[in-house]
């Protein structure tokens, strides 16, 4: 009896934890459910429009639904930040009840889950997401891209009507869903904010990256600023302490907030012998993209001097002992060793082939530039996502990341080029001239470049030494 009663008395113990644990685990999703925001669905109409504008309803910038290509030209005076584009569409409708809801995408995030934060669900959901699948795939969402829902808000009408949604990556631009009178359609280019055009002084006393930074300029716009000088633009400019350096920045603000530096407009060197270098960006919309001088000559080279910001040369072109088969093979490439996950990036403007595994080559990135090039990135540990063949890729765009697949020794990108089915060594095409501005895009070329020389040659109060 009393062995009997012992066991009753440890058999309750496990029984009595267990209720604990349960009653535990649903009085923390009883606190979490009350105190959690109301779902969208289950709100009233206005209750809705109420959560959209305590939770931030700033208007979604014009610039988000239009393209890139509509920027309006700065009309900033000397020392002072140039204004944000020109809206193409209004911000805000007549009666003014227009509001935006935006979210950074989590890890393991969902595009519906996504759209569901910013009060997109349902049929609605449904329609967006498929609209965004005929130019991308919904599955290569990546954790930190921005979204932006924007509502036409009707209390009159009962509603808030999604208008359109700019889904964003980390670097470039995105997609835009946007409804129509036949439901909602996608087109490519959206940026969740505002673009700003900021000029900057900056007189050199030491190293560029330190000069830049105590005129104000962040690290990552330094090293931008850096690659620019010493990796694109040809000849490249020897930045040291004395120079005057004049730049205009085009930045991604989202409110006050900078979501990124999106590149620089315009940039110019005066020594103190007083002689001056300038080169202004310039995109007429129809291929013509790049640096060039204010005479229209292209300031850089084809290529970038290497796929890479990091890495050093491990194997060139030719014939080489093979590491793994051992014997003499050609090797048509050159090899640069870096660490696995290290960007890679475009050597010139072109269009993606091919992004697939391919044996010995491991993932391979093939892309097409103009007069019969072909550059070939092998080894990666994986692609940039949002990149599919067809696409339109950027010269300095990141396309992949340095791996060891296939026949590898360790973690290195293998860099190919070929001109009309040849190979080429690539350290000969590093300083092959970029066409400067066509007949075509003459006239709004010298306009453009004209303005934003305007600008720089303003700068002349208020500069900031780097000191």
């Amino acid at each position: 009896m009393p062995l009997r009663q012992a066991s009753r008395r440890s058999a309750v113990w496990p029984s009595l934890f267990g209720v604990v644990v349960v009653g535990s685990v649903l009085g923390a999703n009883l606190w979490s459910m009350w105190h959690a925001d109301p779902e969208p669905a289950t709100m009233l109409p206005l209750e809705r429009l109420g959560a959209l504008k305590a939770g931030g309803g700033h208007e979604l910038p014009a610039s988000a639904v239009a393209d890139l290509g509509s920027k309006a030209r700065s009309d900033a005076s000397a020392g002072a930040a140039a204004g944000p584009i020109a809206p193409a569409v209004a911000a805000r409708s007549a009666d003014g009840a227009e509001f935006t809801r935006s979210a950074i995408v989590q890890p393991g995030e969902t595009l519906g889950a996504a759209l569901a934060r910013v009060f997109v669900q349902g049929a609605v959901q449904r329609d967006v997401i498929a609209a965004y699948a005929r130019l991308r795939k919904p599955e290569r969402l990546q954790a930190g891209w921005r979204l932006w829902a924007r509502f036409a808000a009707d209390p009159a009408a009962g509603g808030d009507d999604l208008t359109s949604v700019v889904v964003a990556p980390g670097h470039g631009e995105g997609v835009t869903v946007e409804r129509a009178a036949q439901g909602f359609g996608a087109r490519e280019g959206g940026l969740p904010g505002v673009i700003a055009r900021q000029p900057l002084r900056c007189v050199l006393t030491g190293p560029l990256d330190l000069s830049l930074r105590r005129c104000g300029a962040d690290e990552a716009l330094a090293a931008q600023i850096g690659a620019l000088a010493h990796d694109r633009i040809r000849p490249a400019l020897d930045l040291r302490a004395g120079d005057d350096l004049r730049l205009l920045v085009d930045k991604l603000m989202d409110g006050d907030q900078l979501v990124r530096h999106l590149g620089i407009a315009a940039i110019s060197v005066r020594r103190p012998s007083g002689q001056t270098t300038a080169v202004v960006h310039f995109d007429d919309g129809h291929g013509v993209e790049g640096y060039y001088t204010p005479a229209g000559d292209s300031a850089e080279a084809m290529f970038l001097r290497q796929p890479l910001r990091s890495g050093h040369t491990t194997s060139g072109f030719g014939m080489r002992l093979h590491p793994i088969l051992h014997r003499m093979k050609a090797h048509y490439g050159v090899d640069f060793a870096a660490p696995t996950g290290t960007p890679i990036y475009a050597a010139a403007d072109g269009t993606l082939v091919s992004a697939h595994r391919a044996g010995p080559a491991g993932n391979l990135v093939r892309v097409r530039h103009g007069e019969g090039y072909v550059t070939e990135y092998m080894h990666l540990h994986r692609f940039a996502a949002g990149i599919d063949p067809g696409d339109r890729v950027a010269k300095g765009q990141v396309i992949g990341y340095v791996g060891t697949t296939g026949r590898s020794t360790g973690p290195h990108l293998h860099f190919g080029v070929r001109k009309n089915g040849r190979y080429l060594d690539p350290t000969s095409t590093f300083d092959v001239p970029q066409a400067g501005i066509t007949a075509r895009a003459r006239k709004a070329f010298d306009a453009h470049a004209a303005e934003l020389i305007r600008i720089l040659d303003g700068l002349d109060r208020g500069a900031r030494p780097g000191s």
